[in-house]
């Protein structure tokens, strides 16, 4: 039985993607079970891994209506969800503000904080303004607008989530009313080549939480909660199907494409021309 994958054998841009198909399928050991892959996500957070700066490098299954909505729960969505109750611990009709709201992380952000009645407002390009105000949020153009002066005019936010990096995390910390939380997750403009530090950024933020101004900054990664809390990662994945299962929630797919698009996937991911997200289907 063969079978096809992608691979990077070395870091960079979205050309160093390769589909390779193998001719056998490993026989699973002992103790080792088969698992079929029905679709794959496509999201900024594999561009960081594919150019090597990311930065943190018994029970039935729910069901789901579908693999590319079941695929996004897994990191889009848990990111989303334990930023909002894990890091930030955001209560009811809280404010907050997300950058990036039209992409994967941002959306999953929207449509989670709409069940807990938050007011919204979120960062994104004009052409994401809609599907932001689809899903609760206010819109801000990131071009245009000047989101702290937005923030301030409205008394501040409880939580801003800001995967930008450098300035940017300044400005969102700025725009936090007393006792708010700020999330950075990711560091966009050093993984896109737009200058900045990686280490010098995190040390920064951290230095901000002994200031004597009630906010508070703690970085996000996915993988690094996930080894200190594991049990919270399969909590937090099961209450999100079960929401996906009930209707709930609704994933923002703009496109599905084969497994042999992944790397002009990458391409419209790192373009910012991708309207919530990118399912990479296995089997079509």
């Amino acid at each position: 039985m063969s079978y096809k994958h992608v691979i990077i054998t070395e870091f960079g841009g979205p050309e160093v993607l390769e589909v390779v198909e193998e001719n056998a399928l490993p026989e699973p050991g002992a103790g080792e079970a088969r698992v079929k892959i029905l679709a794959a996500s496509a999201t900024f957070t594999d561009t960081m891994v594919r150019k090597g700066v990311y930065y943190g490098f018994k029970e039935t299954p729910p069901l789901s209506p579908g693999p590319a909505e079941a695929v996004s729960m897994v990191l889009s969505y848990v990111t989303a969800y334990q930023m909002l109750h894990r890091i930030a611990k955001v209560k009811r009709g809280q404010k907050i503000l997300a950058h990036g709201a039209g992409g994967a992380v941002g959306t999953a952000l929207l449509e989670l904080g709409r069940l807990f009645d938050l007011e919204m407002y979120g960062t994104a390009s004009k052409s994401k303004h809609e599907l932001v105000k689809s899903l609760g949020g206010i819109p801000i153009d990131y071009k245009s607008e000047d989101f702290l002066a937005k923030m301030q005019a409205v008394g501040g936010v409880d939580a801003a989530f800001d995967a930008i990096s450098g300035e940017n995390f300044k400005r969102s910390f700025k725009s936090l009313k007393k006792g708010g939380a700020l999330v950075p997750y990711g560091f966009y403009n050093q993984a896109m080549g737009k200058g900045g530090n990686v280490a010098l950024d995190y040390m920064s933020v951290m230095l901000w939480n002994i200031l004597p101004n009630g906010r508070k900054a703690s970085f996000y990664s996915i993988g690094d909660l996930r080894k200190k809390n594991p049990e919270w990662f399969k909590e937090d994945l099961g209450a999100l199907f079960d929401l996906l299962k009930e209707g709930k929630i609704k994933p923002a797919i703009e496109r599905r494409m084969k497994l042999e698009d992944a790397a002009q996937a990458h391409k419209l991911i790192e373009q910012a021309a991708v309207k919530g997200r990118i399912v990479l289907m296995v089997n079509e």
